[in-house]
């Protein structure tokens, strides 16, 4: 949209002047009785224009993003040609995946570090439960000899060694229970250690499985057939190679061409009197011998800026056109426009610099009679030149040029 904003300067606004009167110029002055100072009112043809800038734009069209599930952005490596038509499959943008191949090399590491972590940790832990087993076990065959073989007859033996072997089959007994409950809790705490390791496995894994998809997603495919436009970021610039892209990011458009619009920017101390249905005529810059018609379909509630620091802002119009065609209107051509707010009709006019304000009443000096008269009158439309009055004089009547002083 630069283009619009480098030929906004003000010698162009004024050469395309935004209301055009028919017949009617300030050497209309000649008409004015002997005094250059005078100047006399007739009905003249009269119609306001408002001149516009913009392109074409489809319709419809299907948005090509950069892929996304990304952590970041990504560089752009390929870009097809703009305009180009492409075919449903055809590879239209290709992004750089060498940091993304990198990092998931380093992540399988990581899964195959981790796998064997588990093995090893899961050997350990196999080891260490079989030598408790094993403790249990020798435990249990000790504690049943010892309540098996035990005599407490003192005729054959005497109290203390009864009261050691008592002493002997509680201990095993104790002990046995305090291997069981080791055995449970080294259960559990194996459990939660190779817990651990298969979760820290599970998450890289997720992450591969990440890496794999986006790094499937590097090529943008057609979805269907069509003509390639590049899409403009905020800062009216187009997509490169090289360029960083974030996840989401509009890269192109594949346009419908079969309905194509206008859309024009008009300068906002310009765009007065706009309004839905009102008819606009234009030309594309390329053709300029083959103009065409169309309708305001819509006109911006508030102006914007189109292009970074500039303060100067404008109204953005969608144009619907008359008739297609085909071979002249491609997505994207720079086009002129004239809007049409009122159509040419004949209208009591006077040149701006005769019409004063007071008390927010517009008045003239009507000449008559030799002297002048202060005439409150009712103006209409106006333009940098002439307004339109609506009531307050008649034809053939003369009014000053200039502000007359005592009257």
């Amino acid at each position: 949209m630069s283009w619009y904003l480098a030929k906004g300067s003000a010698g162009f606004r004024l050469t395309f002047l935004s209301i055009v009167l028919l017949s009617i110029t300030l050497t209309g002055c000649g008409q004015s009785s002997n005094s250059d100072n005078l100047y006399r009112v007739e009905k003249q043809r009269f119609e306001v224009k408002v001149p516009a800038r913009g392109e074409l734009f489809a319709a419809k069209a299907t948005v090509i993003s950069a892929p996304v599930g990304g952590r970041g952005p990504q560089n752009l490596a390929w870009l097809a040609p703009e305009y180009s038509r492409v075919k449903a499959g055809d590879i239209i943008a290709r992004f750089d995946g060498e940091a993304m191949q990198r990092e998931s090399e380093e992540k399988n590491n990581d899964m195959s570090i981790t796998e064997q972590d588990i093995i090893e940790k899961s050997a350990a832990l196999d080891q260490e439960l079989s030598a408790i087993n094993q403790d249990i076990g020798v435990v249990f065959q000790e504690k049943g000899f010892a309540e098996q073989f035990s005599i407490d007859d003192i005729r054959i033996r005497s109290k203390l060694e009864i009261l050691d072997s008592l002493q002997n089959t509680v201990f095993l007994g104790a002990k046995q229970h305090y291997l069981k409950w080791k055995k449970d809790s080294f259960e559990q705490s194996s459990q939660g250690d190779i817990g651990l390791l298969e979760m820290k496995r599970s998450q890289q894994n997720s992450k591969l499985t990440q890496l794999s998809e986006s790094l499937s997603r590097l090529e943008i495919k057609a979805p269907h057939d069509g003509l390639l436009t590049y899409k403009t970021n905020w800062r009216g610039e187009k997509p490169r190679a090289g360029k960083s892209l974030w996840p989401g990011q509009k890269i192109a458009e594949l346009p419908d061409i079969s309905e194509m619009k206008a859309r024009l920017f008009v300068f906002e101390h310009e765009a007065i009197g706009l309004s839905a249905g009102q008819e606009v005529s234009l030309v594309l810059n390329a053709f300029s011998d083959k103009p065409f018609a169309g309708v305001i379909e819509t006109v911006a509630p508030f102006p914007a800026s189109i292009k970074r620091g500039d303060p100067q802002k404008y109204f953005e119009v969608v144009v619907s056109l008359n008739k297609q065609q085909a071979d002249l209107f491609v997505p994207g051509r720079k086009l002129s426009a004239s809007i049409t707010v009122t159509p040419g009709a004949d209208k009591m006019i006077v040149p701006l610099q005769s019409v004063f304000i007071e008390d927010n009443k517009p008045y003239v000096y009507l000449f008559t009679e030799g002297e002048y008269r202060r005439r409150n009158i009712t103006v209409g439309q106006s333009s940098l030149s002439h307004v339109e009055v609506l009531s307050g004089l008649e034809a053939n009547q003369k009014i000053a040029l200039i502000r007359i002083e005592d009257v």
